[in-house]
């Protein structure tokens, strides 16, 4: 073939090199600038393969636009590392030129960008996220024996100055470069603007001021790090360790504290397993009280279950407590000890007949831990299982929806009823009543309260509570205050109340119902840990 007519893709690209390639994507000439090797391309790339000449990810990404390529096409610029040597690259620019008086083969011009640098680059390491850099940080200090390892916050100044076009790429090359100066090529990962996070052996952050250094020549960018490390060492349970480390590192970034980054997870880190030590300590020593709040049958105005409210010992509502135990996976055995308080009570001599709803976070339901030791517990009173009703709370979301059907399927069957509490303000409310079968929903407070007031909280309550009749599922309006709101919920056809109008929570269950004036209005804090 005529040399004129392969230089037309050099001449029409103004690109630096010129490879054409065969039908199997072999190089067979090549000429043009030698890409820094100090070898000319046409003597050391003709008889390779393309794909050879690029790190693993660019190389794929090149492969499939050979695959889309059509004769008579010219492809959009791709940016590539062009391998130099072992963990040395230079960028290139490629373009695919298909020209009909070449084909079957193609034309690659190449535009060389930068200089040459060294980056390792591992073309096949999986993205890092938070879980996965906790848990490669308990692999690291199981491997250590007991010595300890860093945990480096790396805040990229500069990188705001990037435009909005570039800052992707910039970002991905910045998570790579990071990638290979962490322990293992793996143990990085970006936590928020402009903050990562990586691992290290050692306190000597020179690797990581270099991968820094190394994308901002490469791209031309005045970039720079501000680097912090806390040094990270193994505790007792292994476990718990790595989710309080997971929790002290979403603290930080969830905080806003990413300027002191190192001090703010440390801090967290500690008190977060002294707070581990003394939940579990209240849960083994049953160290806290239930009180029961009555659920009444608005139509006859008789008692028809209570909601067992836990009341933890020095603080003034257990919502922040029973959050931080769902994010630390302690949470079943909290839910467990709640439901042995309750059938306790329910055993006492005067409370025969006496039906209890507890609450049941989500979290514990990841699993057949919970399932299988309430029916344990249940075993010698199976009777207990037609009186006990269990609030699904969505302080923490259900991964596994299947698996969470499965396990309450079980349980219906075993005679528990299921609630969906706090409906209509969780993002997953529909998704849960679409996946899982219940016996009925609780209506959050929030539209319960302005529903007097507010005509849109009236229609989206009677509408909940027409699709709840059509699934024939009962409906609970939490936080009834008044004699008014109780009278409005009756009429847009809701079957339960509870709320301060029929009694405040007590430490005993009071069968009869409280008598409350319907023009009193009696307000309180929220009644409930979901």
């Amino acid at each position: 073939m005529a040399l004129n007519s392969r230089l037309l893709g050099l001449a029409f690209a103004s690109a630096d090199t010129l490879v054409e390639i065969d039908g199997e994507g072999r190089i067979v000439f090549a000429m043009g600038v030698a890409a820094a090797t100090g070898h000319a391309p046409e003597t050391t790339w003709v008889g390779r393969p393309l794909t050879d000449l690029f790190e693993a990810r660019g190389s794929q990404r090149l492969t499939d636009m050979l695959a889309e390529l059509r004769t008579g096409d010219r492809s959009d610029p791709l940016e590539l590392l062009y391998v130099l040597g072992e963990g040395a690259f230079r960028r290139v620019r490629l373009r695919l030129f298909s020209l009909p008086q070449l084909a079957p083969h193609t034309s690659c011009a190449f535009t060389w960008h930068g200089a040459s640098f060294q980056l390792d680059v591992p073309g096949t390491s999986p993205v890092c996220t938070r879980d996965c850099l906790m848990r490669q940080a308990g692999s690291l200090l199981d491997q250590a024996g007991g010595a300890p390892v860093n945990l480096a916050f790396v805040d990229v100044e500069g990188l705001d100055r990037v435009d909005d076009a570039r800052r992707e790429g910039v970002s991905a090359q910045l998570y790579q470069a990071l990638q290979s100066a962490s322990v293992d090529g793996a143990s990085a990962t970006h936590l928020a603007g402009s903050a990562y996070a990586l691992l290290r052996a050692d306190s000597d952050m020179a690797a990581v001021e270099d991968a820094i250094h190394n994308v901002a020549a490469l791209e031309g960018l005045p970039l720079s790090a501000d680097i912090r490390q806390v040094e990270l060492t193994p505790g007792v349970d292994r476990q718990a360790t790595l989710r309080a480390m997971r929790h002290a590192l979403e603290v930080c970034i969830t905080s806003g504290a990413m300027d002191d980054p190192d001090v703010t997870f440390k801090k967290t880190l500690d008190r977060t397993l002294v707070q581990m030590d003394s939940f579990r300590a209240m849960v083994k020593a049953r160290d806290f009280a239930l009180h029961y709040q009555p659920i009444i049958e608005l139509k006859s105005g008789a008692v028809h279950h209570f909601e067992a409210l836990a009341r933890i010992p020095g603080s003034t509502g257990p919502e922040s407590t029973i959050r931080l135990a769902e994010t630390l996976a302690l949470i079943d055995s909290f839910d467990l000890v709640v439901a042995e308080k309750a059938i306790q009570q329910m055993l006492r001599p005067g409370f025969g007949l006496t039906r209890v709803a507890v609450n049941v976070s989500a979290g514990s339901l990841g699993s057949d831990a919970y399932p299988e030791a309430l029916m344990r517990l249940t075993a010698n009173h199976p009777d207990m299982r037609k009186r006990l009703s269990l609030e699904i709370t969505e302080t923490a979301s259900i991964v596994d929806l299947d698996g969470a059907q499965r396990r309450l399927a079980r349980m219906r069957e075993a005679g528990f009823r299921i609630y969906l509490d706090d409906f209509g303000v969780g993002a997953s409310s529909f998704d849960y009543l679409n996946h899982l079968t219940v016996d009925g929903v609780k209506i959050d407070g929030t539209f319960v309260m302005r529903a007097c007031e507010d005509e849109k909280s009236r229609t989206l309550i009677r509408h909940l509570v027409e699709m709840c009749a059509g699934l024939d599922l009962k409906t609970v309006a939490e936080r009834v205050e008044t004699g008014e709101v109780a009278e409005l919920m009756l009429q847009l056809g809701v079957q339960l109340g509870q709320g301060w109008f029929f009694g405040k929570p007590e430490p005993q269950p009071r069968l009869e119902r409280p008598v409350a004036p319907a023009t009193s209005r009696r307000r309180g804090a929220v009644e409930s840990w979901g």
